[in-house]
Order: C-alpha cells, then sequence, then structure tokens
C-alpha cells in the first residue's frame, strides 16, 4: 500500500494549490493568481512552463509596467511546451528528442526560463565558455576550437553583470519573445543553460534593452562589442558577432555593422562552419546544439546576403561556396527538442520540383532560396554581357517560387495569431529582389524620389531591359506592393526582422516614382499604403534607430511627389543615377531646388 501510494503521488499533477501564500511569484502576482510558493519554482509556474522569480520582503509590489507585462505574455513563449503538454507533438521517424538537462524538469514542464541559471553563482570569466550536457572529462575537444576551459559540471552560468543592470535577467526573456523568432539561431529557451557563454547572455540582454521600456541599451553598448571580441574562437562567437552585425545595423551604426559581419564571416571559414560535417563534428551528441551550429551558418548566409545587397558588404562570398551544409528544420519542431536524424541538403531543394511527390520543406528552406535569387540579382549588376538572357532566367526564378510553394506556406499568418517570421522573411527579400531586378530597368528613375542614393538599394545605372521599360515598371510596382501587404499584417511590427524597414524603403521608392512619373497611365500607388508605411516606420523606430531616420525622409518625398503630381521626365541617356545613401549622414534625397524653405 506504501508503494502504491508513492507511485500515486509521483504520477498527479504538479500543480495543486491548497490555500493563498504570503509570499507568491511575480508571475502569480501580475496575474491576480493564487501561489503555492514552492521553490524554486511554484507550481503553476511549472505547470505552465513559465519563468518563477520570488522577491522577497516586497509587500504590495505591482509587477512590471504595464507594457512589459503585455509583452511578456507572447504566446510564441509557451508553443512548444503547450504542445507537448497537450500530445500534440508525436515522435516521427527520422525524428530525435533532445536529451534532457541533468537535474532540470521534464521537457513537458520546463520552465520558460530555466531557474537554475537565474539563481547561479557568478563563475570566474574564464570557465564562462559553454555549459555541456555531459561531464566535462567526457566532453570532446577539438583543435579547430580553442575555447577557455569548460565550466565544471555543477558551475552554472550566472546571467548577472557587473556591467549590467542589477536583475535584468528578464531581458533575455524578452529577447526570445521579441527577436528570437525572427532570427532564431540561439537554442530554444527551455534548452537555453546547455551551452550559453557569458558574453552570449549579454549580448541577448543588449538586444532585449531595445524592446523594454524600463531598460536602456547603452547601459550594454559599451562594452558589450569588446567583450565579444576579445573572446577565443568558438561558434558561440560567431553567434554573437552575428546577432550585433544585425543589431548595429539596426542602430543606424552600418559601418561597424559591416565590420562585424567581416569578422563573424572569416571566424566562420576558419572553423570551418560551411561544411556538412561541422555541425556533426562539434554538436557533442546534442541534436539541438548541430540545429542550432547549421542555423548559424545558414543565418550567416542570409545575413551577408542582405547586407550585400545593401551596399554594406561588398560580395556575396556564403554564395560562392558549395552549399553543403544540411538545411535547418521546421521551427515549431526546433522548439520542442525535436531534430530529423538527416536534414535535407540544398540540393534535395532543387530537385523537389521535379519529384513524383510533393515535399514540404522547412520556412528556413524557402528563407534560403529568396536570398540566393537576392545574390544572382546583385551579381547580375556586376555583369556586362548576356545580361538580357539572365534578366529572364531570374524573372523566371522569382515567378516560380511562388507557384511552388506548399499551400502551408502561403498562409503566414498562425491558427494561434502569431506570424511565421521566417517565411515573413522569405516573402520579403523574393519580392526585394524583384525590385532591384526591374526596378533600375524601368522608366520610373525619372522621379525625385530616387534622385539621390538609397541605403536598401545596390548603386547602379539605368539598366538596358531585357524588355519593355513599361514591363520591368509594372514588376517594380507589383513587388512593391506585396511588400506593403506584409506591412498589412495585424500583428506587433516591433517583432519583424529591423530588415523589413529597409525592403519597406524600396517598396516606398517604387510607389512614390510610380505616382509622379506615371500618374494616371500606371495603377495608383495607393496613398493609403503609403500612410500604412509610414506608420509601420513610426512604430518600428521606438525601437529600431534606423527606422527614424527612414519616416524622416519618406515624408519629405512623399509631401514633394504628392503634392506636384506629374515631373517633367529626364532624358534617359543621360541618366546617371545612384541610389544606395538614403540613410548617408541623415540628407535629404531631393534635389536641393526641390526642398521648400
Amino acid at each position: 500500500m506504501n508503494n502504491e501510494s508513492s507511485v500515486n503521488e509521483q504520477s498527479a499533477p504538479s500543480y495543486t494549490p491548497n490555500k493563498p501564500s504570503l509570499l507568491a511569484c511575480l508571475s502569480c502576482r501580475q496575474k491576480h493568481l493564487r501561489c503555492d510558493s514552492r521553490r524554486p519554482t511554484c507550481g503553476r509556474c511549472e505547470s505552465t512552463g513559465t519563468h518563477c522569480e520570488f522577491t522577497p520582503s516586497r509587500r504590495g509590489y505591482k509587477g512590471h509596467s504595464k507594457k512589459r507585462r503585455v509583452e511578456g505574455e507572447s504566446p510564441e513563449r509557451n508553443i512548444a511546451t503547450t504542445e507537448a503538454d497537450a500530445g500534440k507533438v508525436n515522435f516521427m521517424p527520422g525524428w530525435q528528442m533532445a536529451p534532457p538537462i541533468p537535474g532540470s524538469a521534464p521537457a513537458s514542464t520546463a520552465s520558460f526560463y530555466p531557474q537554475t541559471v537565474l539563481n547561479a553563482t557568478l563563475a570566474p570569466p574564464q570557465q564562462m565558455t559553454f555549459m555541456p550536457s555531459q561531464p566535462a572529462s567526457e566532453t570532446a575537444t577539438t583543435t579547430a576550437i580553442a575555447p577557455a576551459a569548460a565550466a565544471p559540471n555543477n558551475a552554472m552560468i550566472s546571467l548577472e553583470s557587473k556591467s549590467s543592470l542589477a536583475n535584468d535577467s528578464y531581458l533575455v526573456n524578452v529577447y526570445y519573445s521579441d527577436f528570437h523568432p525572427a532570427h532564431p539561431i540561439l537554442p530554444p529557451p527551455r534548452f537555453f543553460d546547455r551551452y550559453v557563454p557569458f558574453y552570449l547572455v549579454q549580448v541577448m540582454k543588449f538586444i532585449g534593452a531595445h524592446f523594454s521600456p524600463s531598460a536602456s541599451p547603452d547601459t550594454y553598448r559599451g562594452t558589450v562589442v569588446s567583450d565579444v571580441q576579445a573572446q577565443p574562437p568558438s561558434p558561440e562567437k560567431v553567434q554573437a558577432l552575428l546577432l550585433l552585425t544585425i543589431v548595429l545595423h539596426s542602430r543606424n551604426e552600418r559601418n561597424e555593422a559591416g565590420q562585424l559581419l567581416a569578422q563573424a564571416m572569416d571566424m566562420a571559414y576558419e572553423l570551418g562552419m560551411h561544411r556538412r560535417s561541422f555541425a556533426d563534428t562539434h554538436g557533442e551528441g546534442d541534436p539541438i546544439r548541430k540545429e542550432s551550429l547549421r542555423r548559424t551558418w545558414w543565418e550567416l548566409f542570409v545575413i551577408e546576403g542582405m547586407l550585400t545587397a545593401l551596399g554594406i558588404r561588398k560580395s556575396f562570398t556564403a554564395n560562392a561556396t558549395d552549399l553543403e551544409v544540411p538545411l535547418p528544420c521546421e521551427e515549431r519542431l526546433y522548439q520542442d527538442g525535436l531534430c530529423p536524424l538527416v536534414s535535407p541538403t540544398v540540393a534535395q531543394f532543387d530537385d523537389r520540383i521535379f519529384a513524383d511527390e510533393d515535399i514540404d520543406f522547412s520556412s528556413y528552406a524557402y528563407r534560403i532560396e529568396a536570398v540566393r535569387i537576392l545574390g544572382r540579382v546583385v551579381e547580375l549588376s556586376h555583369q556586362v554581357q548576356n545580361q538580357q538572357d539572365q534578366v529572364e532566367a531570374i524573372d523566371a526564378r522569382i515567378s516560380s517560387f511562388f507557384h511552388h510553394l506548399p499551400e502551408s506556406k502561403t498562409e503566414l499568418m498562425r491558427a494561434d495569431n502569431t506570424v511565421d517570421e521566417v517565411m515573413f522573411q522569405a516573402m520579403m527579400v523574393v519580392n526585394g529582389a524583384s525590385i532591384y531586378l526591374h526596378f533600375p530597368r524601368s522608366d520610373l528613375l525619372s522621379s525625385p524620389a530616387v534622385a539621390a542614393e538609397v541605403i536598401c538599394g545596390h548603386p547602379g545605372l539605368c539598366m538596358m531591359p531585357a524588355f519593355s521599360h513599361h514591363s520591368h515598371a509594372m514588376r517594380a510596382v507589383k513587388a512593391a506592393s506585396e511588400i506593403s501587404s506584409l506591412a498589412a499584417m495585424r500583428t506587433p511590427v516591433t517583432k519583424h526582422t529591423p530588415f523589413f524597414i529597409c525592403a519597406l524603403v524600396l517598396s516606398s521608392i517604387v510607389q512614390l516614382a510610380a505616382c509622379s512619373v506615371k500618374a494616371r497611365q500606371m495603377p495608383d500607388p495607393k496613398r493609403d499604403r503609403l500612410t500604412l508605411t509610414v506608420g509601420v516606420f513610426k512604430s518600428m523606430g521606438r525601437t529600431w534607430a534606423i527606422s527614424q531616420s527612414v519616416m524622416r525622409q519618406i515624408k519629405a518625398v512623399a509631401r514633394d511627389v504628392l503634392e506636384i503630381g506629374v515631373r517633367p521626365t529626364v532624358d534617359e541617356n543621360n541618366i546617371n543615377i545612384d541610389f544606395t545613401s538614403l540613410l548617408q549622414n541623415d540628407q535629404l534625397w531631393l534635389p536641393e531646388q526641390s526642398v521648400s524653405s
């Protein structure tokens, strides 16, 4: 009977609140719910997968600000735990569940942010490279990577730093809620404390501070870059440099962003991250770490491709290498800790069109395909011969991208009202590639909207068309309208990648140019869409400085174009227009005589 009673107790639900407690955790207080005060994680937080934190001797505490509570309740935060608890995740042949973290809760009840990490004691910096999931003596070592000594098995990594705010660990939650869905390269939240360098945690806090009204990114900006650069080569350092590249570009610190990307690319090549065998060799038998390493290389591929198109990077080097790294898996599988034993390759993705049966690939695979198309457009701008054939071939590639999208990828909004942010970017990039291809070959370049350089365009002269100027213009306007449609999705725009700002700049320029040059000859560029775009710039400007500069300049051009209407055309034989410095020195792109005093 005693044994039977013990078994029943162990199988009972973990959360059974009996009575209110005088000391409740912050999560239960904010939601005005009863808390059983169990340490380190109360029963309610354990059952819902919520980060549990107690603040002693603070009677009357009202929780964080209202905005932060709203941001903290992202549905994406509990997707993995909810599906696992509900029994919706089935183990399919070829999938592998990540091994549990020693001493942690089961995957179905793991908290969003591991309490063991929050309560850790600060270890010496030289011990903070990563936290292995097995004893350090059994961890594989290589000569290609020279990290500092691994932390002992009982030494957890602290999230507090003398260079950061006290009690700022919530910023890591903000990072996962607001930034990670658009650039999901780090381990999912439930596996956070497996391989976490201290300096990478600081980068995550730096990013999270951009989204939090109660924290300032400047607190971390002074030291975060130098701290990362001082670390020995490792995949985690590449991840940190890559994340800093994205954020600094979005802060309008584009020159330093380009330098950090160059460092990340050089280190990735030195480590061999572009090789198929890298993830298996350095994954330490952990499928989550292997997937994270593969995603890191492909994120480098994506970011380098976009920054090359923006003129920040001179050449798209990753696209010139053999694309042998397996493609990332679907995002929900990654979040749930399920990874395929054998991941598909780029060659298999390319051959899907001629397969007997339709094969669905991950959103990440289509995002990579979109950037490959963008790379071909950028490369075409350097070619002199055979441009006509290449333009027609790339245009066919863009059209086939949409024709071959599976039905599951055409709808970006999920049933839980969240957006597939990775597929969102794929749509954004492929439409941006269409603009880069057709806009310089159209008859829209005589507009004052393109009288100067644009950060979101590659510099180039007016091109000879493969077909009529008007056909190029129509294709550019169509792509611009598609990007505007992405902005119309009813979702917090700050959760989109900050590179969406650059895509909206392209869209705005094309629509304003069409309004100026082709008034009454082409479909109306929809003033409402321009109004929407300015609104998105305003909203994203609260997080990213680059959006504030863009908004001011788009407003100036829109005022000029919409008031003047049809502009005199310019002799196309004498056109020599650059359009890549929209944000350079915060200068307006209108001719001096056009700017009203």
